[in-house]
């Protein structure tokens, strides 16, 4: 009995799936309409290509042995990032320099979502050089503020936006990253929107979510706190997170 093709389907899901199952929530055999009215949405191919073709006791069975095989491996625990000042026996690591080695060893691709970059230059100038150095593709995921009044082209404002940004927090030049805003920032007044989320996913291995913004303040003076997780599962489920953002057209791309 395999559990093949669940491989990438967190942990979490697949509680969620057993449990399910095993109270009688969900019953098989598994479709896509059937996961997505139980409430899951990410990696159906892979489960209904896992588990779609068998009874709920075949499903249980799988679910347990690969939840129990997960089990038998130790993650790697988490690690205190920390911004501020320390007693003698701190024993967190630093933010700026968890993020310049996370931006250092990029050799694929970083999904970073950020709420303020004031006077980024030095933050984001490792990245840059990771780009020159190894071909990284980078995304950005940037907060916008929202216009005053209405814009008759609220995607040539939020398009203007992420220019302005991208002049003010990347004057490296070539090669840039992508730029993406929430596209519901682009309408004034209330309910209002804000990307306010400071994360970073790096070649779907290691993550680091902060509550540090990418400025100097938040790398070297204010007090913050944040994980890094060396872990692949977390890491490309953040990842898929934002880029499902761009392929649902609820982004603007600058």
């Amino acid at each position: 009995m395999s559990g093949g093709g669940l491989a990438e389907v967190s942990t979490s899901t697949l509680e969620r799936l057993l449990d399910g199952l095993e109270r009688g929530r969900l019953n098989a055999p598994l479709s896509r309409s059937a996961l997505v009215a139980f409430g899951i949405r990410e990696q159906l191919d892979a489960l209904v290509a896992a588990l779609g073709g068998h009874a709920s006791a075949a499903c249980r069975s799988i679910l347990a042995c690969v939840l129990a095989e997960r089990e038998r491996f130790e993650r790697p625990a988490p690690e205190l990032v920390w911004t501020g000042p320390e007693s003698e026996r701190a024993t967190a690591r630093d933010t700026a320099v968890v993020l310049r080695a996370l931006f250092e060893g990029a050799r694929e691709r970083v999904v970073l979502a950020g709420y303020s970059f004031a006077n980024a230059e030095s933050v984001l100038r490792p990245l840059h050089e990771a780009m020159q150095a190894h071909g990284v593709e980078a995304s950005f995921f940037v907060d916008v503020t929202q216009p005053e009044r209405r814009e008759p082209d609220p995607e040539a404002y939020g398009r203007r936006s992420l220019a302005a940004f991208m002049e003010e927090s990347w004057p490296f030049g070539n090669p840039h990253p992508k730029l993406y805003c929430d596209r519901r920032a682009l309408v004034p007044g209330p309910p209002w929107a804000s990307l306010h989320a400071k994360c970073v996913a790096v070649d779907g291995r290691r993550a680091f979510v902060s509550s540090a913004n990418f400025t100097t303040r938040g790398q070297d003076r204010n007090i913050e706190t944040g994980v890094l997780l060396e872990d692949p599962l977390f890491a490309s489920q953040l990842e898929r997170q934002w880029l499902s953002l761009v392929s649902a057209g609820l982004v603007l791309r600058g």
